[in-house]
């Protein structure tokens, strides 16, 4: 099962991602792809990434932005309809905040003109917003989900 982490930088997604990752691994193998530790043409190698892990492991997290409906469409063609999308949102303002805290941080102009160019995903597995639920409630809401498709 790919577990697909998407919304802008500072919602919440690298933190969720991590925490996730530990729970899953009680559950079986996986594997973790954060955008952040990957350099230049980004999704091609998240793509690629995927196509040599998506049968090596049970559960593969993507910790990405995936602010294009092409991206996750993508994902979803790779995965042949085996993909969890988990939509992050939260205030411009939360991001922004959250963004100064984290080492590096990405331009704030970055941030605005992602959140302009952004295509929300129409139908989530699961939409949460970061402002109003803590990473643990949201790491349980995402674990129920998940054991119901399992």
């Amino acid at each position: 099962m790919i577990i697909l982490f998407c919304g802008l930088p500072g919602s919440g997604k690298s933190t969720l991602a991590k925490k996730l990752t530990k729970k899953l691994k009680k559950l079986g193998s996986l594997k973790l792809i954060i955008s952040d530790q990957i350099s230049g043409r980004v999704y091609r190698k998240i793509f690629k990434q995927v196509k040599e892990n998506i049968e090596k492991v049970d559960y593969l997290i993507l910790d990405a932005t995936f602010y294009k409906k092409k991206w996750r469409d993508k994902i979803y063609a790779l995965a042949k309809g085996k993909v969890f999308t988990i939509y992050l949102e939260c205030a411009l303002e939360t991001c922004l905040r959250r963004n100064k805290k984290r080492r590096p941080s990405i331009p704030e102009k970055a941030i605005y003109i992602l959140r302009a160019q952004f295509e929300k995903p129409r139908k989530p597995d699961l939409l949460i917003n970061t402002d109003k639920v803590s990473p643990h409630k949201a790491i349980q809401k995402i674990l129920f989900k998940i054991k119901i498709l399992r």
